[in-house]
């Protein structure tokens, strides 16, 4: 399996800075996701739009770009799908500051007693398609969803092929590892939240 890590947003309601380069406690968002996902994948990818903003992370992991550019996470998935050489592939947004590396763990266990296309974490209703594994094999029938609907929604893509959802307690510890950053609201609150040094 393959770590991946999708960090081709455009950001906008951030004023346009790259969310993985978001300072906390002195370390980038992406550093901190890189040292989690280092600890249990051999192979990361990050898939960006923008590779020159990640020439310092070239040497050690594969940076791609969007084979289908302007539609959402779902060109992420189908790039990495295409280019990695696993027979899966994790997929974690660069805007997740506190992930967890034994939920990931899980879900990697979760998913290797499965039979499935997909493995999602769920909480409730809530689901969570940006911290999930997919099959490389499904990657045609992605290609195909995209050339044929003008909703790169994930969740309707989801309907076409075979998910178990890993079904998880809505507890603190499980809610806070699903924590991303989509305002700068979200920065300011998330470094109150840091413990001091």
């Amino acid at each position: 399996m393959t770590g991946v890590i999708l960090a081709g947003g455009k950001n906008t309601r951030i004023g346009g800075k790259c969310k993985a380069f978001i300072q906390l406690n002195d370390t980038s968002i992406i550093s901190t996701t890189i040292s989690t996902l280092e600890q249990i994948f051999n192979k990361i990818i990050i898939v960006t739009n923008n590779p020159s903003d990640f020439t310092a992370f070239k040497s050690k992991y594969s940076i791609i770009t969007d084979n289908i550019k302007d539609i959402g996470p779902l060109g992420g998935i189908h790039s990495s799908l295409y280019y990695c050489s696993s027979e899966a592939i994790f997929v974690v947004p660069c805007d997740m500051p506190y992930l967890n590396r034994e939920l990931i763990e899980k879900q990697i266990e979760f998913y290797n007693k499965s039979d499935c296309d997909a493995l999602i974490p769920r909480i409730g209703t809530s689901i969570e398609p940006l911290h999930a594994i997919y099959k490389k094999t499904i990657n045609n029938r992605l290609q195909s969803f995209i050339k044929k609907t003008r909703d790169y929604s994930i969740r309707e893509f989801l309907k076409l092929i075979n998910v178990q959802y890993m079904d998880m307690k809505g507890n603190k510890s499980n809610r806070k590892a699903f924590t991303n950053i989509n305002t700068i609201g979200d920065i300011e609150r998330i470094i109150l939240e840091q413990p001091p040094r």
